[in-house]
């Protein structure tokens, strides 16, 4: 019987997280696995409907049993890292070494391991970045990447490297391409400054505001706050935010514009061919322009929406979407290709 060994940040209500996991999930029924998937988590946070879908039984391991993870990791045939920055710093130097560890470990067995959908950093310390080359170089390890920084630095050690897009949007639900008059804004810093987002949500006649929490653990004040500071000083409504997983799909895929803060949200915007203006930070530029260098739609305070907006208005997200699903297309079967060949 086989076992892989599942790693990443699931079970916090974290909208990108959740696709991701869904889109391993997805992957695994499709190429038929039909044994053990191991978890490891704080909390049990798959629902008897997930469960009932998959094919494959699903064991959840407490991520801070020290004993149980490496038991776990010894008796699987394959670990995978599911997606996301898992390996970088600039959260807290903790959290890299968690994920590091587990990598060591994994090693130490002569385990394979699958980078998959990740990339790397920020790394803001020279021990993370020193102990990253030295697991770059273990030769069980392959990597599909979801941008090419991260695929040009794996490269340089690892021969099993390969440049892919973020799996996360495999796992989004179909609706049809309606666009209506709404403005979703999905995002997580408390800004101080409101007036230019409002002053520009103002140039849009009779739309609806529709905040999305994409993180329910981080996003959920900034977004209860941002709609009564909206709602007193617009004539548009303002809905009171959604948090739900669906509904976040639905409201991506049928809003006329999202604003977002957030990397998978700007990810479903383009997969759902709805315009988009994303927060300038280094991994949303990064994931974004690997998938068009020509995407610069960015926005570094809310002043910079306008403009961003302005020249958004003469860019082709049709074009964008239809390469980013024949890309993602590729990355799964690629992904797909290389989980049965190392099982």
């Amino acid at each position: 019987m086989k076992k892989i060994f599942l790693v990443g940040y699931y079970g916090y209500n974290n909208f990108g997280d959740d696709l991701l996991l869904k889109s391993t999930f997805k992957i695994l029924n499709e190429i038929g696995f039909n044994d053990t998937l191991i978890i490891p988590s704080e909390i049990d946070f798959l629902s008897k409907k997930m469960r009932n879908i998959l094919k494959f039984n699903v064991e959840i391991i407490n991520k801070y049993d020290i004993f149980s993870m490496k038991k776990n990791i010894k008796d699987s045939d394959l670990i995978i890292y599911g997606g996301g920055n898992l390996l970088q710093s600039e959260t807290s130097l903790k959290s890299y070494y968690y994920y590091y560890e587990i990598c060591k470990v994994a090693i130490k067995y002569n385990k394979k391991i699958l980078f998959l959908s990740q990339g790397f950093g920020p790394l803001k310390h020279k021990t993370a970045n020193k102990k990253l080359k030295k697991i770059m170089k273990y030769e069980n390890l392959f990597g599909i990447y979801r941008d090419k920084v991260s695929y040009n630095y794996s490269k340089k050690y690892n021969k099993n490297s390969y440049f892919g897009m973020d799996i996360g949007p495999y796992s989004l639900n179909a609706y049809k391409n309606k666009k209506e008059r709404k403005i979703s804004l999905c995002l997580k810093n408390s800004y101080s400054n409101l007036k230019y987002l409002i002053d520009f949500l103002n140039i849009f006649s009779d739309y609806t505001i529709t905040p999305l929490i994409i993180n329910s653990n981080q996003d959920s004040i900034t977004n209860y706050a941002l709609v009564e500071s909206i709602r007193k000083d617009t004539m548009n409504e303002v809905l009171f935010p959604y948090k739900d997983f669906n509904k976040i799909q639905e409201e991506i895929a049928t809003s006329s514009l999202v604003i977002s803060d957030r990397l998978h949200s700007s990810l479903a915007s383009i997969f759902y061919e709805t315009p988009v203006l994303t927060k300038l930070t280094k991994k949303n530029r990064r994931v974004l322009k690997s998938i068009d260098n020509k995407y610069n739609f960015f926005y570094n305070r809310l002043l910079d929406i306008p403009e961003s907006y302005f020249r958004l208005l003469k860019y082709n997200f049709l074009e964008t979407s239809e390469t980013y699903k024949i890309r993602l297309n590729d990355t799964i079967n690629l992904s797909k290709q290389i989980i049965q060949n190392v099982l």
